[in-house]
């Protein structure tokens, strides 16, 4: 099957209304999830040392997280579904749009937390984003867990 422009034009029809659709949820917001993983990471990851509220916190933290990167790393697998019957038109977009959404699978929770919080920190300017969103989903997600397509 040969994927041409159009095709892949549809495809990030859809791509783009399912991650660019934003609910009314604050903790989607890069520095409300922040706040939530923040006391997690401070105890070294052990649940049992935190308060029942930082408890919550901490599940809706990862629980977010990981729903983040599972999305991403299931377009990934999609997205090297369609590459390889792809034309070199075709190939190029999606390449680009690999390296804004998509992302190999992360193998530890607590380094994506860590790494989320570092990152969150160096962006406070982009706070009041929806971590679903372009920004860290490109500039951290696919930068360190590059999807390829090849």
């Amino acid at each position: 099957m040969e994927l041409n422009v159009k095709n892949i034009l549809i495809l990030i029809f859809f791509i783009c209304i399912s991650f660019g659709t934003k609910g009314n949820v604050r903790t989607l917001e890069i520095g409300s999830l922040y706040y939530q993983c923040k006391p997690y990471q401070d105890v070294d990851f052990d649940f049992v040392k935190l308060s029942q509220s930082d408890q919550v916190k901490a599940m809706i933290c990862r629980t977010t997280l990981i729903g983040v990167v599972n999305t991403g790393y299931n377009l990934c697998q999609s997205l090297r579904w369609y590459y390889k019957d792809a034309n070199n038109d075709s190939k190029k977009i999606l390449t680009s749009l690999s390296s804004w959404y998509a992302n190999e699978l992360v193998e530890s929770e607590n380094k994506l937390i860590m790494g989320f919080n570092k990152w969150a920190e160096k962006n406070q300017h982009l706070w009041k984003e929806f971590v679903t969103g372009v920004p860290f989903k490109r500039d951290y997600m696919a930068k360190n867990y590059y999807c390829n397509l090849q």
